[in-house]
């Protein structure tokens, strides 16, 4: 490999740190109109953690049901999210991945700051990291009941890492009345793939004591084989993936007022290798001197309480959630062409508590209010080995609390208006400590501490004169957490010992007309967002690079969501948003970089659509054909990355095409499917070392057949 000019191990650990680490707005169920004709029923969410019908929120919700998902062959984030208006999904290395939302984001390939800017929930625990992301989960959609996801920030009920939404997943509750089984099996092949990829997925509902006590058990194996060339350990299709999910789901009810429910989670993501190719080796091609591995466990424990104490319910979550990565990069490139691997396990610990109080629903006058407790730990220790000895230690010690309270409010003037008022006084205290040692030399360090508090207000205002019929202005804003500098003194330069938390205020209106008995409806929302104090990693001249408050950006945006049932057998979906991202001041990277005013934010593509065109025919054996196609205007990876041959790093720019057919036979289906039907090098996130640009690509085309049995 070319040589590259030795770059400081702590500024390489700090990379590392992070670099290893159908879009319906409405249900697919159908009830009879007057007429006899099918319209469509609505879904109930709880995005504003009260039960609602979706086009009753008055915020961007897209919800996909678990219906939608089965229909898509979902399975991971990549198949569906980026279906939903103002969504990216910056598919890098599988368990670090973005969610990028009305283009709230500095980077593609990971969060290159500490928190990220999209916060994850499962059953409403977070699961987002307070520092340095080890770790994006991208749960299984087996089994779910649906994904919510939350366009615009959500900091009032849902708190930090809400700057450009959140996605929530919603697992299938524990029946207490019904018995219930499912099963799914597939097999598949991808273009360039040597072995050919599986999945075996059951779940199964149990009431052990009929309205009493019940449980439900999942459990998910999937194998999907690589597709990438790794020339310099010689092992073709390299990049494979193993996914493991097995999930708990108990349920008491004590008695018609109290109900005990318990969950267990554990999901672990193994890859063979790197999912970067490197272009200048030609197509899907990549050459390293170890295999970059990496494993991303997951494990979540809650508990909640549920009370109706009759002028209010009574929600009690508690939840313990940890995190494993077990990375091993390449670092030769950094060491002089000296062959070295850089093997890292890294571990969090994460315990939460949320207590809240919600009204019954009214329409006279709503409330919630609640409080919150999380408490966070992480250590990140990464040696450098060549030959078997470590030559430069590094580790990362991190420690947050954060704790808050919240409330919002809604009055109903009149049938036809209301008005929501909310907030969350927050207050988050974090500390750090680093050791770096190199070969023969005691070990150093960085210690540092910081604190931050801050309050997050919602208000709204709605007119509903009637069903068919919805209109809403908003204003929130959204916060993340600051964090600590990992690099030593340099005499000369003043280096900020911590970065503080950045947030935003939304400004958005929406309309949400229905016609034809709700046959054809339109979700159209404009929206402004003012970003302010943007975490950005600058660059000092010895080479460290630091987190710093330096940035401002306006993003204005149109999305826009229609469904249209023409004939009871054709449904059809199209989802589009235009988006214009860009910095409201220069920024100065300290590199001799200057990204001037004006500039595109990361990842922020002009122009992003989706279409699902699906047909059903009646007979025995209703068989379906279902096609879509996805597209996503280019944009640039990052702040200030250049190419080799020179000039900033292009994602985007792709068009993307899937079909899906498939036939019923009773409590049995059988489907074949074609993912990325004409095998286009999509480019969703990008990254430089030395002499290379290495581009991160959309699975190649892949075919495949997969058999349902369901009780």
């Amino acid at each position: 490999m070319p040589k590259l000019p030795f770059l400081t191990r702590k500024s390489l650990g700090l990379l590392l740190i992070c670099a290893n680490a159908s879009a319906a707005e409405v249900a697919l169920g159908e009830t009879p109109s007057a007429d006899g004709t099918q319209n469509l029923t609505e879904v109930v969410v709880t995005a504003s953690k009260r039960p609602q019908e979706l086009r009753d929120v008055a915020d961007s919700v897209t919800a996909f049901t678990g219906a939608d998902l089965e229909a898509l062959g979902a399975q991971s984030l990549e198949d569906y999210v980026g279906r939903a208006p103002g969504v990216i999904f910056n598919a890098a290395t599988p368990g670090v991945s973005n969610v990028t939302i009305r283009g709230i984001g500095t980077a593609t390939v990971y969060p290159d700051q500490g928190q990220a800017t999209t916060g994850i929930y499962l059953n409403d625990i977070p699961l987002t990291d307070p520092g340095f992301a080890m770790g994006i989960p991208d749960i299984d959609v087996f089994d779910v009941q649906r994904v919510e996801v939350l366009r615009g920030p959500q900091g009032t009920l849902f708190g930090t890492a809400t700057l450009g939404g959140a996605v929530n997943y919603i697992l299938n509750p524990v029946s207490l009345d019904a018995y219930d089984a499912r099963v799914s099996a597939g097999l598949f092949k991808t273009d360039n793939g040597d072995q050919t990829g599986y999945m075996v997925k059951g779940a199964a509902n149990l009431p052990l004591v009929t309205d009493k006590f019940g449980i439900r058990l999942t459990a998910i194996k999937r194998f999907e084989p690589g597709y990438l060339d790794n020339v310099g350990i010689g092992r073709n299709s390299s990049n494979t993936q193993q996914i493991e999910d097995f999930r708990l789901n108990a349920l008491w009810k004590l008695n018609d007022k109290v109900s005990v429910n318990f969950f267990s989670f554990y999901d672990q993501l193994n890859n063979g290798d790197g999912f970067y190719n490197f272009v200048q080796l030609g197509e899907l091609k990549r050459d390293t001197f170890i295999a970059e591995t990496s494993k991303f466990t997951n494990i979540v424990n809650s508990l909640k309480v549920e009370a109706d104490l009759s002028f209010a319910t009574l929600t009690l979550l508690g939840a313990n959630s940890q995190k494993k990565q077990d990375s091993n990069s390449d670092l030769t490139l950094y060491f002089d062409d000296v062959p070295t691997s850089g093997p890292a396990a890294a571990r969090t610990d994460s315990t939460s508590f949320e207590g809240r109080l919600t009204s019954p629903n009214s329409r006279t006058f709503e409330w919630l209010a609640g409080i919150y407790h999380g408490q966070f730990s992480e250590y990140y220790p990464s040696p450098s080995i060549q030959d078997g000895v470590d030559v430069f230690f590094f580790s990362v010690d991190y420690h947050s609390l954060e704790t808050s309270e919240f409330a919002e409010a809604t009055y109903h003037f009149s049938d036809k208006w209301r008005a929501t008022a909310g907030g969350r006084h927050y207050n988050i205290d974090f500390k750090t400590e680093t050791i770096d040692q190199p070969l023969g030399s005691p070990p150093s360090g960085v210690n540092g501490s910081g604190t931050a508090s801050g309050f997050s207000p919602k208000v709204s205002l709605t007119f509903e004169p009637n069903k068919n019929f919805m209109a809403y202005a908003l204003v929130s804003r959204g916060f993340r957490s600051g964090g600590v500098n990992l690099v030593p003194p340099l005499s000369g330069f003043a280096t900020p010992a911590t970065y503080g938390p950045d947030s935003l205020i939304n400004y958005e209106v929406g309309v949400r007309p229905s016609w034809l008995d709700h046959r054809l409806t339109l979700d159209s929302t404009v929206f402004f967002i003012d970003w302010s104090d943007i975490q950005v990693r600058l660059n000092r001249p010895d080479g460290y690079s630091y987190a710093a408050n330096a940035g401002k950006a306006h993003n204005k945006g149109w999305e826009n969501s229609l469904y249209w049932r023409p004939i009871d057998s054709l449904d059809l979906q199209v989802n589009a948003t235009y988006l214009d991202a860009k910095l409201a001041q220069g920024l100065d990277l300290g590199n001799g970089t200057v990204v001037p005013e004006g500039s595109t934010l990361p990842g922020a593509s002009k122009w992003t659509t989706s279409e699902v065109a699906t047909y059903h025919w009646t007979g025995d054996h209703k068989p379906f054909l279902s096609v879509s196609h996805r597209y996503v205007s280019s944009a640039l990876s990052a702040f200030g990355i250049l190419q080799a041959t020179g000039g900033s790093l292009p994602v985007g720019n792709y068009n993307l095409f899937d079909a899906r057919a498939g036939l019923n036979f009773g409590s049995f289906d059988v489907s074949a499917y074609c993912n990325n039907i004409a095998d286009t090098r999509a480019v969703t996130a990008a990254q430089a070392a030395g002499p290379y640009t290495q581009n991160f690509l959309v699975r190649p085309r892949t075919v495949g057949v997969q058999f349902d049995w369901h009780l």
